[in-house]
């Protein structure tokens, strides 16, 4: 896989999931690393990248929820 394309993908979900959500990137950034949001776009990218962007939002809303955080 094109690294490029995932972190890419990784730049466009991280702001997506900011405005999704109505919190700043210093808040998302945090959320990201504390679940490793960006090692999950790198992981699954194969299957990710098919996806449109609110698929791949929706799937992080629930891994986050499945892991108690609260959006």
């Amino acid at each position: 896989m094109p690294r490029d394309e995932v972190l890419d993908m990784q730049v466009r979900i991280f702001r997506k999931f900011g405005t999704r959500h109505h919190i700043a990137p210093k808040e998302t950034l945090s959320i990201f690393e504390k679940f490793d949001i960006l090692g999950f776009i790198s992981e699954c990218y194969e299957l990710l990248h098919v996806s449109g962007d609110e698929c791949v939002l929706d799937d992080i809303d629930g891994i986050l929820q499945s892991r108690g955080y609260q959006l």
